[in-house]
């Protein structure tokens, strides 16, 4: 009889145990990355002449089916569609997680919104450290080393000018240019090109000579030149202007099309210190960073953590989850193996399903009640004993 009572006791211990995970489960429904949790039962005692002492919590085990993944157009949120864990790195220690509210610090850093800690990048050798662009945020100026003249310089012009033509210094600065070509009056198929710097007040940098064959393409040795264009620090950038080949009509010709000339200059490179403008993660966990310029370059790939017994994570906390050596883990980089692949701008929200949680309540409920009446019927039994002693 006592026993029952205690039975009884441990059994709304248990049960309200459980209803304690449910409501946590309901309560990070909309949690990005939570893994739900299921408590289990263990039996206590018994055997061949025992009806058992009861029942106890062994422990908390954790879903690890994939939530549902939502678009949240921030360029840093990032989902995996498939197996595996993103890898953080905290105080000398390692995390992994399903949720990605990811966000670079000052020191350009990709780091968990939540917890803090640095986001792990793997590169081509296998290595895990820290996702860092700190590095990346600015691209180094280049400077323009050539530029074809195209199209026809009319032999029976004396003049032409190419104005508009940009280029880059050594800092990055823009230089705008002009050029200037005059018909030689003595030499047949000669041309005398002045380079003026229209950023100093149309300085002339150079004045070459080149001349056209009698087919109307450039002659070797002469269908091409060299200007230095100097910055603001006293250094100076050689800049290449090339014609094209003999015999070659697909880029400068001279021939007599009157006055009118079309000849122009096409900039080949060069550009100016460029900022950082937008990022994109790729399939496989790279970034691709678009700067000022419109130039792109790739960066670090994200670290994802594949384990072979998931079962054995501890929660360490939130979303985050500590593996332990039976775990079995290998690090990747997505779309590799097992490991699934990378969605940027989007989240995955909670396994957690309402309607099992809803289900799982009524049988708690079902059990402490019923618990709770092993208690009363104890009870009244133990009363009707006393009863009993006093000769009633």
């Amino acid at each position: 009889m006592f026993q029952a009572f205690y039975n009884g006791l441990s059994g709304m211990l248990s049960f309200s145990r459980n209803l304690d995970t449910v409501s946590n489960n309901i309560s990070n429904m909309n949690t990005p990355g939570f893994r739900g949790a299921d408590t289990f039962y263990k039996s206590l005692g018994g055997g061949e002449q025992e009806s058992g002492n009861g029942t106890q919590i062994s422990g908390l085990g954790y879903r690890f089916t994939s939530g549902d993944i939502r678009q949240t157009g921030n360029a840093t949120d990032v989902a995996i569609s498939g197996q595996g864990f993103f890898t953080l790195l905290k105080d000398g220690n390692s995390y992994y997680s399903r949720a990605g509210q990811f966000a670079f610090n000052n020191d350009g850093i990709l780091t968990d919104s939540i917890s803090g800690a640095s986001v792990a990048a793997i590169d081509e050798n296998g290595s895990v450290s820290a996702f860092d662009i700190s590095k990346l945020r600015v691209r180094a100026p280049k400077e323009t080393s050539s530029v074809l003249l195209n199209g026809n310089l009319s032999s029976g012009a004396t003049t032409h000018e190419v104005s508009g033509v940009t280029v880059f210094n050594k800092l990055g600065e823009e230089v705008n240019l002009t050029l200037k070509f005059t018909k030689s009056t003595t030499d047949t198929g000669a041309w005398s090109v002045s380079v003026l710097n229209n950023s100093a007040s149309d300085a002339v940098l150079s004045t070459e000579t080149i001349k056209f064959g009698a087919d109307g393409t450039p002659l070797s040795g002469q269908s091409s030149f060299t200007v230095s264009v100097p910055d603001s620090m006293g250094g100076t950038a050689s800049v290449s202007f090339n014609l094209g080949d003999t015999g070659n009509f697909g880029q400068s010709t001279s021939t007599d099309t009157g006055t009118t000339s079309t000849l122009n200059a096409v900039v080949q490179d060069g550009s100016a210190i460029a900022s950082l403008r937008s990022i994109d993660f790729k399939s496989d966990g790279s970034i691709s960073l678009t700067y000022t310029n419109g130039e792109t370059q790739a960066g670090p790939a994200l670290a994802l953590a594949h384990f072979k017994d998931e079962s054995v994570l501890r929660l360490a906390g939130g979303s985050l989850f500590e593996a332990t050596s039976e775990a079995g883990m290998t690090v990747g980089k997505a779309g590799t193996g097992s490991l699934g692949s990378i969605q940027g701008k989007s989240i995955e929200l909670s396994n957690v399903d309402l309607s099992r949680e809803f289900a799982d309540m009524i049988v708690i409920q079902r059990g402490y009640q019923a618990s709770s009446r092993l208690l009363n019927v104890s009870n009244q039994l133990l009363e009707q004993l006393y009863e009993s002693t006093r000769g009633r």
